[in-house]
């Protein structure tokens, strides 16, 4: 009895790798590459690569385990580019506050000028009220732009920081999504092998 069974299980598994070879293809895989690129040309690399059987997509493991790590990567390049532009925002508030401070005290002594006499003496020069004035609104208005260019830049730098939060949490979804649908694709895939076979066997 075990001689006539060995015979039948070797037909029956040649057939069964016939049927599955007749209802697997695979694309020709285009130009590009798993581990260079953006991860969107990656996932496009991804999906021509994987094998397509009854409708089904299957994704190998570590070609999907290679995406997430590139993923990973990425976000972790744009977390540290984030926590770089949030440092350099810190340092530029703290610049404006001390050109703020610079100001007020500037105004105050232009006040204190005012007050003065029309002529009077600074580090020995004798110099003219009009001139004195001239020299501090000159140096009120450039610190008035150096204030407005720091908060031009200011603001700048949190446009760049709030795209690159939206930049990783779409590329986080996007992710996600894909994993969802390649896990359910192999689930499904898996199911209908276990269900061919036990029609085989059965």
């Amino acid at each position: 009895m075990r001689n006539l069974a060995f015979p039948a299980l070797l037909v029956a598994l040649i057939s069964l790798g016939t049927v599955f070879g007749q209802t697997t293809s695979r694309r020709e895989p285009p130009k590009g590459s798993l581990t260079s690129g953006t991860i969107d040309s990656q996932f496009t690399y991804l999906y021509a690569i994987s094998r397509t059987q009854d409708g089904i997509e299957y994704v190998r493991q570590a070609n999907l385990e290679q995406i997430r790590k590139n993923v990973l990567d990425t976000i972790k390049t744009l977390t540290k580019e984030i926590s770089d532009l949030t440092s350099k925002d810190g340092s530029q508030q703290a610049a404006m506050e001390a050109m703020a401070d610079s100001l007020t005290h500037a105004r105050n002594d232009l006040q204190i000028a005012i007050r003065k006499t029309d002529s009077f003496s600074v580090a020995g020069i004798s110099l003219q009220k009009s001139t004195y004035n001239l020299i501090v609104w000159g140096v009120i208005f450039l610190l008035a732009a150096a204030l407005i260019f720091y908060i031009y830049r200011y603001n700048q730098s949190n446009v760049v920081t709030n795209d690159t939060k939206k930049a990783i949490e779409e590329l986080q979804e996007e992710f996600d999504q894909h994993r969802k649908k390649a896990m359910e694709k192999e689930q499904k895939l898996k199911r209908q092998l276990q269900d061919e076979l036990n029609k085989r066997l059965g």
